[in-house]
């Protein structure tokens, strides 16, 4: 159905998990120098942002693989609705909002999530790939951030539903919440989800402020490298 992105999702996440590790790699030959002089295997700014990409691309192809699980799930139980409806007028997307509320403002919300998460990744990416020259780095970067910011201008000034993205978005948090909590009493999968999801943001923050010092890529140890 063209109501859910399940194509671009595809695309996208086949993007995400193929550059995901990309900023793990030991640097080029061409850096070592300059990284050395600036201290790069020492540097927690540096390393806080290879850490922010990483995560950024992980949580756009979660995003993503999420938007296509749930869009074909719809699409099936389409194929067996039948709908009737004393106002043969209504709009596809109304029919949507009324019947599969939670599964459309889920798609429209971790699609678009998804992609904003992935266009600053690749703004940090060119940060870091450009560290040498300055003004060009930062010059991608803030091109980059211009997308996302205009795609997320565009969203709330030409929106369809819950006006705009911010309002989706508390929309979609209330569904989901009250989603996991009516499934808790079904089986254990409500609990291991509710867990997976508190494990992922308790970690995340112990490791983005509680980072690994030293960057072990350029063969310096600690002591070395004071």
């Amino acid at each position: 159905m063209r109501c859910f992105p399940l194509r671009p999702a595809a695309v996208l996440a086949s993007m995400c998990i193929k550059d995901v590790y990309v900023l793990q790699a030991t640097p080029p030959a061409a850096m070592k120098q300059w990284d050395a002089d600036n201290k790069m295997a020492r540097s927690r700014t540096w390393r806080t942002l290879r850490y922010a990409y990483l995560l950024l691309m992980v949580l756009s192809f979660s995003l993503e693989i999420s938007t296509i699980f749930i869009s074909t799930q719809v699409s099936t139980r389409l194929a067996t609705f039948t709908f009737v409806d004393s106002d043969a007028s209504i709009s596809l997307v109304d029919f949507l909002v009324r019947e599969f509320e939670f599964e459309y403002s889920a798609v429209r919300t971790h699609f678009l999530s998804g992609l904003l998460s992935y266009t600053v990744a690749q703004a940090l990416r060119v940060r870091y790939a450009l560290r040498k020259y300055r003004m060009l780095s930062i010059s991608g970067m803030c091109c980059l951030l211009t997308a996302a910011s205009g795609m997320l201008m565009y969203t709330n000034a030409n929106t369809i539903t819950y006006g705009g993205f911010p309002s989706l978005l508390r929309r979609n948090m209330a569904l989901t919440l009250r989603f996991l909590l009516t499934n808790v009493s079904r089986g254990p999968m409500g609990v291991i989800t509710i867990v997976c999801l508190m494990l992922t943001i308790v970690f995340a923050l112990r490791g983005w402020f509680a980072p690994e010092f030293v960057d072990t890529r350029y063969g310096i140890s600690d002591v070395e490298s004071k």
